[in-house]
């Protein structure tokens, strides 16, 4: 037995100079191993293969996140220059996202511009009484309900229309997601409307009233789009009617008026109820 040292070169455990088996992983040692007393052990190149592999290997969902939200953004473009014009291979969520994102920014403007009215509210008790009160989790509440609220509402529109689009139409064979997406491409506008209160309303201070009353104006146009897509998505392109145009959009306005009065009853008493207890738990703090 020599004094000289060698390693597996399969794992690299060091092992001793005559040995013809690796006591670690078995490896023969054959004669015509080196001597590997100044040599680092060498890694699998197998092993190296994989972990190259699996570190260069993309992830799909992150992979379908990016394809459906450029996508996405492209149908909203081209329903920006041409909203009257259906989209080829438009994915049957577009229609739902892009309401959900007007939502999502409206709640957003209205939340921040309750927590600047909520600034302004704490500055003049605390002058007067200095005491301070807690609007965080009552704003937070309120525009929870609103998102509902508004997803309803959405969700009305959408309904009734491809319900009279069906009533209307003979002919008709679009299912609920595609005519989402038609209704979409017809209020897409309302998204910037939204974008644009909500960037102002960043930069307008907290006792600026005047510029939040000005603010508001741009909200205007939102509800002029939304019924006018309203109208259009359920007569255009038909060709063959079962009932007349007009008595088909009025028949639609009636039930639309019918169904947002029954939400605005609901909603009302529903958030009535939570008001008269906020306001009797704020008397009573300062008692």
């Amino acid at each position: 037995m020599t004094n000289t040292t060698k390693f597996c070169p399969h794992c690299g455990n060091e092992v001793q100079a005559n040995a013809k088996f690796c006591p670690k992983c078995g490896q023969p040692l054959t004669a015509n191993s080196q001597n590997t007393s100044d040599k680092q052990p060498t890694a699998n190149p197998t092993d190296q293969t994989t972990s190259s592999a699996t570190s260069t290997q993309p992830n799909p969902s992150l992979e379908r996140a990016k394809r459906f939200s450029g996508n996405f953004f492209s149908w909203w473009l081209a329903t920006i220059r041409q909203p009257a014009t259906l989209q080829a291979n438009t994915h049957r969520y577009f229609g739902i996202t892009a309401f959900l994102l007007e939502i999502l920014v409206a709640v957003l403007t209205v939340a921040t511009l309750a927590h600047r009215l909520a600034y302004a509210a704490n500055s003049t008790l605390g002058s007067l009484t200095d005491q301070q009160v807690n609007f965080g989790g009552t704003i937070f509440k309120a525009s929870f309900f609103l998102f509902i609220f508004l997803v309803l509402g959405c969700a009305i529109y959408v309904s009734l229309a491809y319900g009279f689009r069906k009533l209307l139409d003979i002919n008709h064979t679009e299912t609920y997601w595609d005519f989402t997406n038609r209704f979409a491409s017809l209020t897409n506008l309302i998204l910037i409307f939204n974008l644009i209160v909500f960037v102002l309303c960043l930069l307008t201070s907290s006792g600026n009233f005047g510029s939040f009353n000005v603010m508001l104006l741009f909200f205007s146009p939102v509800l002029l789009i939304l019924n006018l897509g309203y109208i259009y998505s359920i007569i255009a392109d038909v060709t063959t009617t079962r009932l007349d145009k007009f008595y088909t959009i009025l028949l639609a306005e009636v039930a639309l008026s019918l169904a947002l009065f029954i939400l605005f009853v609901i909603a009302g008493s529903l958030l009535g109820g939570s008001i008269g207890s906020y306001l009797e738990d704020f008397e009573h703090s300062f008692y």
